[in-house]
C-alpha cells in the first residue's frame, strides 16, 4: 500500500469502477450524481418550446369552486365535459383519470324498481301516470352517469384513457378488441414491470380510442427522471397514456415513434418544459361557454387535448428536477411531446461504452502526463486541464446529441490520482532531505580562524600576554 504506483493505480481503479458501477445500474445518473443531473437539465439545456397543438383541460380550484363539488367528480358532470369538448372537435382528448369502478345505482335501482312497478300496476296508462313515469325515465336516464359518459365518450370519439400497472396480480388483463393492446416492444428489456393492469369500465374503454399506462418511474429520492413509455406485464409490452396517444395520431410514424420509446429499455431520460410551457383552460370555462365560444374554439379545436386534476392537495405530487409538485397530466403531455419529436436523452447502449472509453483515457493521460511533469505544480495544472476538458465534453453530448455520459467517476479518479501523486511526491522529497542530512552530517566542521588582534583561546593560561611584556633582541626599548 506504500507503493506509489498502487495508490495512483488504486485513485484511477475507483474512477473506473464507479463508471463500471453507472453502467451496470442502468446508464447515468450514477450514484452521487443525480444533482448534477437535475442541474443540468433544468439550469443549462434550454426548456421545451412552447407547444401550439397541445392544450390542458384541467380540474382546478376554480373548477371545483364553480361546480359546487368534491373530488371525484360525478360521471353526470364528466359526461357533460366530455359533450362540451366534442363540440370543438379537437384531434385527441387524453384523460389522465381512472374509471375503474361504477358509481353507486342504489339511486338508480330504486327508482327503475318504481318505474317498474308503475307500469305493470296500470298507473302508467293513465295520462297522469303516463306523465309520471315519463318523467321518472328521463330522470334515471340524465342520472346514470356510466351510460352518460359512455355516449360522451362514443361522441368524442378520440378519447384515450388511462390505466394503471399493479405491482400484485389483482388486476386482469384486457381481452382481444381492447383499446389497450400490447406494442411491439422488447418486453424482457423494460425498466417497468408490472403482475397486472387496472382498467376503466368494459363500456367505457370500448368506446374509447385508445388506452395507456399511467405509471412513471420514481429514483430513490422521489424524483422523477425517466418516463417509461412501456411496462411489462405477462410477457408482453403494454404502452403508456403518452406512447399510446402518439401511435394514434401518427400511424404513419409508428416505427420511428416506437424506436424513439425503446431507448433505455422503454424509460430514457427527459427534457424538461418550462413552467408555462402547456397551455391551459379551466374545466369551469368549458362547462360555462357554449359551442359558440370564439376564444374556446381557438384554444381546442383541432388540438390534442390533456383532461386531468391539477387542484391544490389532489393531483399526484410528482417531483421533477428543479420543479415541485407537477401534475401527471404534465407530465404525460411532455412526455408524448419528447416521443414524437425524439427529444429525449439517451444513456445506455453506445452512450455508456462510450462512457467508460472515456473515463479511462481521462485516467490513463493523467497517469501518463505525470510522469512527464516535473514539479507538484504542473501535474496539479495538468489535471485541472483534464477536468475543464471532460467537463466541456460531458456537457456537449447531453445539449447536443442528448448523450448523459457520467460526469463523476473520471472527476473522482483525477482527484485521487493527483492526490496520490501530491503524497508520493512529498514523501519524496522527504527522502531526499533526510538523506541530503545524513550525507553532510558524516564531515566535521572546519574551525573558523579567529579574526587578527583576537586572542587565541587554544594558547595555554599565562601566554596571552606574553608578547607584549617581551622585548625582542636588538630592540631599542630594552
Amino acid at each position: 500500500m506504500s507503493s506509489p504506483a498502487l495508490q495512483r493505480g488504486l485513485g484511477a481503479g475507483v474512477g473506473l469502477l464507479l463508471a463500471v458501477g453507472t453502467a451496470v445500474m442502468g446508464g447515468a445518473p450514477g450514484p452521487g450524481e443525480r444533482a448534477l443531473y437535475d442541474f443540468a437539465v433544468s439550469r443549462l439545456l434550454s426548456p421545451l418550446p412552447t407547444t401550439a397543438d397541445l392544450v390542458l383541460v384541467e380540474v382546478d380550484d376554480r373548477a371545483l369552486a364553480a361546480l359546487g363539488e368534491r373530488w371525484p367528480l360525478s360521471r353526470a358532470t364528466w359526461a357533460k365535459a366530455f359533450q362540451a369538448l366534442a363540440e370543438y372537435r379537437p384531434n385527441a382528448v387524453v384523460v389522465d383519470v381512472l374509471f375503474d369502478a361504477p358509481e353507486s345505482r342504489d339511486a338508480l335501482d330504486l327508482g327503475e324498481d318504481v318505474l317498474e312497478r308503475l307500469r305493470t300496476s296500470g298507473l302508467a296508462n293513465t295520462p297522469a301516470g303516463a306523465s309520471l313515469a315519463s318523467d321518472l325515465e328521463a330522470r334515471l336516464y340524465a342520472q346514470d352517469g356510466d351510460a352518460r359518459l359512455t355516449e360522451a365518450f362514443s361522441g368524442v370519439g378520440t378519447v384515450i384513457l388511462g390505466s394503471m400497472a399493479l405491482a400484485d396480480d389483482t388486476g386482469g388483463l384486457p381481452v382481444p378488441g381492447d383499446p389497450l393492446t400490447p406494442v411491439p416492444l422488447d418486453a424482457g428489456r423494460l425498466r417497468l414491470d408490472a403482475r397486472g393492469l387496472s382498467t376503466n369500465l368494459a363500456p367505457l374503454r370500448l368506446a374509447a380510442w385508445g388506452s395507456g399506462t399511467l405509471n412513471v418511474l420514481l429514483d430513490a429520492d422521489g424524483v422523477i427522471r425517466r418516463y417509461p413509455y412501456a411496462v411489462r406485464v405477462d410477457g408482453k409490452a403494454w404502452p403508456s397514456l403518452a406512447l399510446a396517444t402518439a401511435l394514434r395520431l401518427w400511424p404513419e410514424r409508428s416505427e420511428p415513434i416506437l424506436r424513439v420509446a425503446s431507448t433505455d429499455d422503454g424509460a430514457p431520460l427527459m427534457r424538461l418544459p418550462a413552467p408555462d410551457w402547456l397551455p391551459r383552460v379551466s374545466l369551469a370555462d368549458v362547462l360555462a361557454a357554449g359551442p359558440s365560444s370564439v376564444g374556446l374554439d381557438l384554444a381546442l379545436r383541432e388540438k390534442t387535448v390533456f383532461v386531468g386534476v391539477t387542484a391544490t392537495g389532489l393531483h399526484g405530487q410528482s417531483t421533477l428536477p428543479g420543479q415541485l409538485a407537477v401534475p401527471g397530466v404534465e407530465i404525460h403531455a411532455f412526455a408524448m411531446d419528447n416521443l414524437r419529436t425524439g427529444r429525449v436523452l439517451r444513456a445506455t447502449g453506445v452512450v455508456e461504452v462510450l462512457g467508460l472509453v472515456e473515463t479511462a483515457l481521462v485516467l490513463g493521460l493523467l497517469l501518463w502526463r505525470r510522469g512527464r511533469a516535473r514539479s507538484l505544480g504542473a501535474v496539479v495544472v495538468q489535471a485541472s486541464l483534464l477536468l475543464v476538458a471532460h467537463t466541456a465534453f460531458v456537457g456537449w453530448l447531453l445539449a447536443d446529441p442528448g448523450w448523459v455520459v457520467p460526469l463523476l467517476p473520471a472527476a473522482v479518479g483525477v482527484v485521487l490520482v493527483t492526490v496520490a501523486e501530491a503524497v508520493a511526491r512529498t514523501e519524496d522529497l522527504q527522502r531526499q532531505s533526510g538523506a541530503l542530512k545524513r550525507l553532510f552530517g558524516r564531515f566535521p566542521r572546519e574551525a573558523q580562524a579567529p579574526p587578527p588582534g583576537t586572542p587565541d583561546a587554544s594558547a595555554p593560561p599565562g601566554d596571552a600576554g606574553s608578547g607584549a611584556s617581551r622585548s625582542l633582541p636588538g630592540d631599542p626599548r630594552g
